[in-house]
């Protein structure tokens, strides 16, 4: 394990930190252009609706069996509502699964603000490791 404190640093465990840092970076790279590709998939109504978004959740498709056209207008509107609540479910589950394969299980932001934020923290902090490890 990385000792937390800069002051006990030593070259290998930098190496160490950058190279993982390195990998986690690109997968998280390989990753954004899968997030593009997501999409998640919903029925209501026992299958008479269905609903396909994108990875952000945003309405692609609504398909409606003819057979629900026999259920009242309060009905319908709650078929395509579960249909449409189960496909942004399922996109979200896709896309925590691609972030956590790409961090090895490590929590990560969709916010790319925050994401970005963090990551100027690390090398912020690695910054002055080394430059601790200069003045000693």
């Amino acid at each position: 394990m990385i000792p937390l404190d800069p002051g006990g640093l030593r070259p290998e465990d930098l190496d160490a930190v950058i190279r993982n840092s390195e990998e986690t970076l690109r997968r998280l790279g390989d990753v954004a252009v899968e997030l593009k590709t997501v999409t998640g998939e919903g029925t209501g109504a026992g299958g008479l609706a269905r609903a396909l978004v994108d990875g952000a959740g945003q309405i692609r498709e609504i398909t409606l069996e003819p057979r629900i056209m026999r259920l009242d207008s309060q009905a319908v509107a709650e078929a395509v509502t579960e249909a449409v609540r189960a496909a942004q479910q399922d996109a979200s589950r896709a896309n925590e699964e691609l972030l956590r394969a790409a961090t090895g299980g490590e929590p990560v932001t969709l916010d790319m603000d925050e994401a970005r934020r963090r990551f100027e923290d690390i090398g912020n902090d690695l910054a002055r490791a080394l430059e601790d490890l200069r003045r000693d």
